[in-house]
């Protein structure tokens, strides 16, 4: 079913005010626990869940507009997360479209694969490489526990968003009685 030019307006304010809502999340302090001094990064399989299925196009938009938000309360890196959120969307669409399908544990990889991504290259580039004292151990301490952390979070984000997302694109979850 071929969503009309409303519709899809609709979908897509949806989609950033998931993404504006994942955003604050993350960032104000105090509205997700830290475990062990280990943070989510929900922002992450948030962007990769609402991508996956989505055209390379919107998918791309949608990837840069979560890195937008999360460089505008960034201290260092300015557009580092635009770019980098950007290409992981791009790819996760690019995935669905071409190979997989939009299922439980395409979401799942993709995200689980994006986060681990994102944690090994930011600690290379910008704690390894940058020369940061102590930096090397704290891809155990710091970086390995935020993947898991945001990992596991990413299924109950997974449960919350994919009926948001069957409701915008106008996909009825049917119930079958026996």
């Amino acid at each position: 079913m071929e969503l009309t030019r409303r519709q899809k307006q609709i979908k897509y304010g949806v989609y950033l005010l998931v993404l504006a809502i994942c955003h604050l999340l993350q960032n104000v302090s105090g509205l997700l626990p830290e475990i062990f001094s280990a943070r989510c990064l929900i922002i992450i399989p948030a962007a990769i869940i609402l991508s996956v299925g989505e055209d390379f196009f919107a998918a791309s938009m949608l990837g840069l507009f979560s890195g937008l938000l999360w460089d505008i309360t960034s201290a260092v890196h300015m557009g580092f997360n635009c770019i980098f959120l950007m290409l992981l969307c791009f790819l996760a669409s690019a995935f669905t479209m071409r190979i997989a399908r939009d299922i439980f544990i395409t979401n799942l990889l993709l995200s689980t694969a994006a986060v681990i991504v994102y944690c090994f290259v930011y600690w290379l580039f910008f704690i390894l490489i940058k020369g940061v004292d102590g930096g090397e151990l704290t891809i155990i301490t710091f970086y390995l526990p935020t993947a898991a952390y945001t990992v596991a979070v990413s299924l109950i984000m997974y449960l919350i968003i994919k009926p948001i997302k069957n409701k915008v694109n106008g996909i009825r979850q049917e119930r079958f009685e026996g």
